[in-house]
């Protein structure tokens, strides 16, 4: 009798925890959109462009653009360079021949790295760290839509494993969205719609 007892209140017990993963509370929308931001939370500073990136004289003796920016990513260790002659990009196509120095990616900035399909080519960028939950703001009372209830979640989000080159004050001057969200801009609201499964609350696949 005793040992039929022990065993109900265990499945009663793992019954309870079951449902606790689908109830709405801020601990279980953590939990989701942390998974989410897992797979989809990278932090990262594009250039606009794939690597090998040219910069021409003119452009190495200005203060700020790609010129400077590669200077920067060099000194940091994530780009090398090498002196070349390329023909540069014109408005009516490649202009003529001219010397420039050359940056391609080091096998630590390979690390980092990141490129991804743009409007005429690829975009190279390098990533310093993953978005994680911070703050649960606030949430909505589910709604059923469809075959499940839904719910919609305002969060704020820290940076974790924040990369050591992110923090240099030359690459944070030199990219400006790295500064921002170094320094807190990620207490800015976010928000997302989170999903009824019947594994519990998830973030929808884009």
């Amino acid at each position: 009798m005793r040992r039929f007892f022990l065993i109900s209140l265990a499945g009663a017990v793992f019954l309870t925890a079951c449902d606790d993963v689908k109830k709405p509370s801020d601990g279980n929308f953590r939990k989701a959109i942390n998974q989410h931001l897992e797979k989809h939370g990278k932090a990262c500073t594009w250039l606009g462009r794939p690597f090998p990136v040219d910069a021409s004289e003119p452009e190495q003796r200005l203060q700020s653009g790609t010129g400077a920016q590669m200077a920067v990513l060099e000194a940091a260790g994530l780009v090398h360079s090498s002196d070349t002659v390329a023909a540069t990009p014109g408005i009516f196509g490649p202009g003529a021949p001219r010397r420039v120095k050359r940056y391609e990616p080091t096998e630590g900035g390979n690390k980092y790295l990141k490129q991804v399909p743009g409007v005429l080519s690829q975009s190279a960028g390098f990533c310093y760290g993953g978005k994680t939950v911070d703050s649960i703001v606030k949430w909505t009372e589910p709604v059923t839509m469809g075959v499940g209830s839904q719910s919609e979640v305002t969060y704020t989000y820290k940076i974790a494993n924040l990369a050591p080159w992110a923090e240099r004050p030359d690459v944070q001057r030199e990219f400006g969205d790295i500064r921002t969200t170094v320094s807190g801009i990620s207490k800015s609201n976010e928000i997302a719609g989170l999903q009824l499964t019947n594994q519990g609350w998830e973030v929808p696949s884009q």
